[in-house]
């Protein structure tokens, strides 16, 4: 289980608190699909480049229901700069 500087101190707070991940170094203009194990487009989230290399999820789907736990697969499409694909597991 990781945590992030930017994530705030929970101090007197109940639940979980904000749900949130970013991509970051990003090039200037890409596009970020998220899927899961079987292939479902999850969610789309496109950088403009307004934010220094960075685009936050907030761990919802495309149809704005809280994403499952479990493996997802990201693909960044940065157009001529090339593209990657990574994963991350989500828990709760």
């Amino acid at each position: 289980v990781a945590s992030a500087a930017f994530e705030p101190e929970r101090f007197a707070v109940g639940g979980r608190g904000e749900r949130r991940m970013e991509f970051r170094s990003l090039p200037q203009s890409c596009v970020i699909r998220i899927y899961n194990v079987r292939g479902e487009l999850v969610q789309t989230l496109r950088h403009d480049g307004t934010k220094n290399g960075m685009v936050p999820w907030d761990l919802r789907t495309k149809d704005n229901l809280d994403v499952a736990p479990g493996l997802y697969i990201f693909h960044v499409d940065g157009g001529e700069l090339g593209e990657t694909i990574g994963k991350f597991a989500i828990i709760k």
